[in-house]
């Protein structure tokens, strides 16, 4: 046996077993669920049914003492005997794959015969579905200490745990119990010529062993006629205080005394009651039925049916289905082949029969006390088994939540080494940010290259890359601060504004050399090299003739060193294309700044996606100037005949930066 399944099952209420095979019957009789062990062998049991025998053979039980295991639910005898048989695994499954309560449908419904287990990568316990033509039952061992849960509490359960489950067919035999052997009969002696010589078969059937001979059965239910032809008898003695009150008591209570007597064998009486005996009349029959407490049936077909059931019944079912019956024949059968004396006065027991009646009762009365003690203890365990329950159950969510605080404490230390801010000291949003930080162009060495220089083809673009610097500054202390979950200098960096920025004061102006629009964008061009500070998220103020001021925002303006606005831009940062309606609003913005600034030389509207076709209109339209118009500068927006700007569209996709309009 599988030293687990031992385990298990000896945590089981147990109780001795003695008896063999009538105990086994006494058990078949009460539809017991468990296990019996004894003489080193192991017997499984399911509602009364021998489901197993392992270590052993069915004739181990039959004289040997052990122990019975009572299971606390019959899904277990059946399951270990599944476990211990072996079976052919059918398939293995995923919970989240094949969910459990849809795989046990399935092999209810085709009448299945083994079990399910779900215990692989399943850390809370162990889960079992066990089936037999289809019914199934439930049961788990949960937590370390292997709590037993059964039923539909089981399965749910089950059905709740992420894990691997295996089905695996199985044999159930049901094996047949034995009627326990009836003595073999004694043989009959030969008729002894000796008159004195004593019947063996009396003598045999009485238990007391005393050596004075009593008539069998058959002699004390002889006719008349035969008794005389015997021999003489001696004066019937009557027990005191009973009066022999018809002839057939007299006949039972005479004893033949040795010297005058012969006593006939058993094949004797027979021959003599079937040749030439008459039967006693009815009224001496019935009288002494009345006494007996019974009536005494024919003494040799008795003899006969006594010595046909005396045989051992066949481990074949079909034959040994009435051995019980039989049985009860055979022992009827022997209460009539007592002593006459039994036979005449059964209320009197025998000095032997006192004595073990006597300790039957005592058998009785210790077997209760072992019944109570037994049921005393199983209470007291069973309280126990629930306090240790309700124990493991309070550890289990003490360990699970000391887990779960670890796993949180980790989370936050790795969340603390990936993003800084969430540390910060200090928290700002995205415009706060940009609305209180300026950059400033700067050069490592004015020497090495200046973005005049660029202009001129004195510089290359390695050169002014590497010398030129875009620094910036704040109103606000950058230390222990973060945007978005962000430290300060990577959300800078990583924003539109600082790319926008860095794209215009490199990048642009030699595309417009490359390209040879020095001239289209002249205006542009020379305002790109004369940028000394850009402020983001700011605002232009002007004045119009009554001296009122309006405020125009833009999202980039970039400054000469006097603060003059050189260029302005707005930036779509989402994934929506750039609108009419966003170009309509920059070119009004721009043009009223224009109109009260010379300076200004370059609008720019900047999108992550696209521009809608109304945008593109809207910059035609601004742009054209009239069909008289000889304007030379490309797409720009004349407003007076000095004054005016270009309207530039500029996408972005992958971090770089392309001219929609004017075409480059």
């Amino acid at each position: 046996m599988d030293a687990r399944i031992v385990e298990q099952i000896t945590e089981w209420s147990s109780r001795p077993f003695s008896g063999g095979l009538e105990t086994l019957h006494a058990l078949a009789d009460e539809e017991f669920s468990g296990a019996v062990k004894a003489g080193g062998a192991w017997l499984f049991m399911l509602n009364g049914r021998v489901i197993g025998v392992f270590d052993g053979a069915l004739d181990t039980f039959e004289d040997a003492d052990g122990t019975l295991f009572d299971a606390p639910h019959p899904s277990l005898p059946l399951l270990f005997s599944m476990q211990e048989r072996g079976g052919k695994t059918q398939a293995k499954y995923y919970t989240n794959d094949t969910p459990l309560k849809e795989a046990s449908e399935t092999l209810a419904s085709n009448n299945f015969t083994g079990y399910i287990e779900l215990s692989e990568n399943v850390l809370s316990g162990d889960y079992y579905v066990v089936y037999h033509a289809g019914r199934s039952m439930s049961a788990a061992y949960v937590g370390q200490s292997e709590q037993l849960v059964t039923g539909d509490e089981a399965f749910e359960r089950a059905n709740d745990e992420v894990g691997i489950y295996e089905v695996v067919a199985a044999d159930v035999d049901i094996i047949e119990l034995p009627e326990p052997k009836t003595p073999e009969p004694e043989p009959e002696p030969e008729q002894s010529p000796a008159p004195s010589a004593p019947d063996e078969s009396s003598s045999s059937a009485e238990p007391d062993g005393t050596s004075d001979p009593e008539p069998s059965t058959d002699e004390a239910q002889q006719s008349p006629a035969s008794t005389a032809s015997e021999g003489p008898r001696s004066p019937t003695e009557t027990e005191p205080g009973q009066q022999p009150t018809t002839e057939a008591e007299a006949d039972a209570n005479r004893q033949p005394t040795p010297s005058t007597t012969a006593t006939p064998t058993a094949g004797q009486s027979a021959e003599a009651s079937t040749q030439s005996a008459p039967t006693p009349n009815a009224s001496s029959a019935e009288d002494a039925e009345s006494d007996n407490g019974g009536g005494v049936s024919d003494p040799l077909s008795d003899e006969q049916q006594w010595q046909e059931t005396t045989t051992i019944p066949s481990l074949d079912p079909e034959k040994s289905s009435s051995s019980k019956s039989r049985d009860a024949g055979v022992k009827q059968r022997r209460a009539g082949r007592q002593t006459p004396q039994r036979q005449s006065a059964p209320r009197q027991p025998t000095p032997q029969q006192s004595p073990r009646r006597g300790q039957s009762n005592r058998a009785k009365e210790i077997e209760a006390e072992l019944t109570a003690r037994a049921e005393k203890i199983e209470a007291l365990q069973s309280k126990l088994a629930q306090t240790e329950a309700e124990r493991d159950e309070l550890k289990s969510e003490r360990d699970r939540l000391e887990a779960r605080v670890g796993e949180l404490a980790d989370e936050l230390e790795t969340l603390r080494e990936q993003s800084p801010g969430v540390t910060a000291e200090r928290q700002l949003t995205p415009e706060q940010a940009l609305t209180q930080t300026n950059f400033f162009v700067r050069y490592g060495s004015k020497g090495k290259g200046t973005l005049s220089d660029a202009a001129a083809g004195e510089a290359s673009r390695e050169t002014i890359e590497s010398n030129l610097q875009l620094e910036h500054h704040t109103q606000f202390d950058t230390a222990g601060v973060a945007v978005d979950g962000q430290e300060f200098e990577a959300f800078l960096h990583d924003s539109m504004e600082y790319k926008f920025v860095s794209w215009l004061v490199v990048d642009l102006l030699y595309e417009i050399l490359e390209t040879g629009h020095q001239r289209g964008l002249k205006d542009l061009f020379e305002a790109i090299q004369k940028i000394d500070r850009v402020e983001l998220h700011g605002a232009l103020v002007t004045e119009d003739e009554e001296g009122g001021e309006t405020e125009f925002p833009f999202d980039v303006i970039l400054r000469d060193r006097m603060g003059n606005p050189l260029v302005v831009a707005n930036i779509n940062d989402s994934r929506d294309p750039a609108t009419g309606e966003m170009m309509g609003s920059l070119v009004d913005a721009a043009s009223s700044v224009s109109s009260a600034s010379d300076e200004l030389s370059a609008a720019f509207q900047v999108t992550k996606s696209f521009f809608e076709p109304a945008a593109l209109e809207t910059t035609e339209d601004a742009t054209s100037g009239g069909l008289l118009t000889r304007e030379k500068r490309e797409s720009f927006v004349k407003l007076s005949r000095k004054r005016g700007y270009h309207l530039c569209l500029v996408e972005s996709r992958n971090g770089e930066f392309h001219v929609t309009v004017p075409e480059l």
